[in-house]
């Protein structure tokens, strides 16, 4: 007979993100030390983790231009346009797609430059940057690719081909995505991306007729990486430096029956490239190479059920893949539920994913698997990673409402706006501590959280098919300053705010029986922060139940 659980105070660490895929239990008991790792959780909405696995509230949004644009039409897209010259003084611009037109400003919040008009409405922008131009393209067959260089702007010189994305390979500017050859791969003269007949320039047919297209492209460690779809898929790579000669272009297949979204999906994080494919999974290339097309080795692998479930298909070339290098996380915005455009922003921790453990997801280490979470209340159309105004890299978004704006602000509420908040909330799996035929019984609780203010937040917890039971939990620091502190600050004495962690303590009076429970936290106050660590339960065990 397995033996009772007894009395033990119990403490729940986060090892893992939020999961679709692992079903709603786990059967985990507590190790040595009295404590439960847990692999992943239900719910992780509008929360980043740190680094020791707590869920952290995510921050709010501050809009940079205080007039909407373009009477609120959407930012399709953005991005931090920088002109070295040659004075050692550069000049930096931020590039905006709003309804049909492209906008700059200079900093000052106000995008009152527009570069150009005319443009097709709803269209999939992409942008690149060489020989100090802007090289601005869509995926609309009506715009031609076009260059700005915070002087003049014109449609792109030297006879290029329609294409609909560009990026910057060994001094040449490389493009596709144009739909009269949908499977060529164009490349430029060298070091003259406005000289697409010249000398030295030329084209490579990937796979024609294939029944796909070229739908990105990417340079990464010296090789040009081509991606087609969206039906079939296929990887390929192509080395060399030029057209002739020993070291002439060379192309080989990389993978096939797996190929990217778009050029959009496509990003860098730490050391690796990673894209989102045409089944709205995301991938990197050293899994791919190594294990070929399975979903089994994605990076979304907690979350492909959410996706494929929620994804609108129709629009996963809207999807922006930006990487954060400062917070070692990566953004993407995507269009789910129905929705035409996009509207959810997901958000994958990769700052434990080392190279033994990249794919597991009850990972031994606190911190040894991708991290994902959802944050419904960002609504960003695009996606991009900006120098801040000092100096810090952030990323901005550009909204379905004409506001470009920034991301994970201090400030917990929405567009500078004193009256809106959002919901955090974090759902932990089912928990039986390993006896799932004894009943138990739940005491006393406690939350690890770093004290933020004169907050509350609310514990929950679920027994079998009961209704959920909560308590509110006070995030109140040892001492605040202002009217409504309930202990006074003493200068020289109080530390403001509260120590950096602390457990708030509750007793469970009706906590109730249970074979199973599931813990859930949220807190959705204007302006307020909940960043949890760990929480603990006291749970007695009890005799096996002889009910049938």
């Amino acid at each position: 007979m397995m033996a009772s659980l007894g009395t033990k105070t119990i403490k729940h660490q986060f090892a893992g993100g939020w999961s679709s895929d692992l079903g709603p239990n786990i059967d985990a008991a507590p190790d040595q030390s009295g404590a439960i790792q847990l692999p992943f959780l239900v719910d992780a909405e509008n929360v980043l983790f740190e680094l020791d696995g707590g869920p952290h509230k995510i921050g709010g949004t501050a809009k940079i231009n205080t007039t909407v644009l373009e009477s609120g039409a959407a930012v399709y897209g953005l991005y931090d346009y920088w002109k070295q010259g040659s004075t050692g003084a550069p000049a930096r611009r931020r590039v905006a797609h709003v309804g049909t037109k492209v906008l700059a400003d200079v900093d000052d919040g106000t995008f009152s430059q527009t570069i150009f008009t005319g443009l097709s409405p709803g269209a999939t922008p992409s942008y690149a940057t060489f020989d100090d131009r802007l090289i601005i393209s869509s995926d609309a067959a009506a715009d031609v690719p076009k260059t700005w260089d915070q002087s003049t702007a014109s449609n792109l010189g030297g006879s290029p081909p329609n294409f609909a994305f560009c990026v910057v390979h060994k001094n040449r500017a490389w493009a596709a995505g144009d739909i009269t050859a949908p499977s060529r791969l164009y490349y430029s003269v060298l070091l003259n991306p406005q000289d697409w007949v010249g000398a030295g320039s030329g084209s490579i047919d990937i796979d024609p007729n294939d029944g796909d297209m070229i739908t990105g492209i990417a340079s990464q460690k010296n090789i040009l990486f081509v991606f087609k779809g969206p039906n079939k898929g296929a990887i390929h790579v192509l080395t060399g430096s030029s057209p002739t000669g020993s070291d002439a272009f060379a192309r080989t297949t990389f993978a096939v029956g797996l190929g990217a979204s778009w050029q959009n999906g496509i990003f860098r994080y730490g050391d690796e490239l990673g894209f989102v494919s045409q089944f709205g999974t995301v991938h990197n290339l050293a899994a791919t190479q190594g294990f070929g097309n399975f979903l089994e080795v994605s990076l979304s692998r907690p979350i492909n059920k959410w996706l494929t479930q929620n994804l609108n298909y129709l629009k996963l070339r809207g999807i922006w893949a930006v990487s954060s290098p400062s917070e070692r996380r990566v953004y993407f915005t995507v269009a789910a539920n129905g929705s035409q455009t996009n509207n959810y922003v997901l958000v994958m921790d990769y700052r434990g994913a080392q190279s033994q453990n990249m794919f597991t997801v009850t990972g031994a280490s606190l911190f040894g698997s991708m991290k994902w979470s959802l944050i419904p209340s960002y609504v960003f159309q695009s996606l991009n990673v900006f120098v801040d105004q000092n100096g810090f890299r952030r990323i901005l978004g550009g909204g379905a409402d004409g506001f470009v704006k920034r991301l994970n602000m201090p400030a917990r509420s929405l567009n500078n706006a004193s009256s809106t908040a959002y919901n955090y909330k974090v759902t932990t799996p089912v928990i039986n501590y390993g006896l799932p035929i004894e009943f138990k019984t739940i005491s006393q609780a406690s939350m690890g959280v770093a004290p933020s203010g004169d907050y509350a937040g609310t514990f929950g917890w679920t027994r079998d098919n009961n209704s959920q039971q909560t308590q509110t939990v006070s995030l109140l620091g040892l001492d605040v300053l202002g009217p409504d502190a309930i202990a006074p600050f003493t200068l020289g004495t109080s530390r403001l705010g509260g120590a950096g962690y602390s457990d708030r303590f509750m007793e469970l009076e009706e906590g109730g029986e249970f074979r199973a429970i599931q813990y859930q936290f949220t807190q959705g106050g204007l302006n307020q922060d909940l960043e949890m660590h760990s929480f603990s339960a006291t749970i007695k065990g009890g005799s096996p139940s002889t009910e049938n």
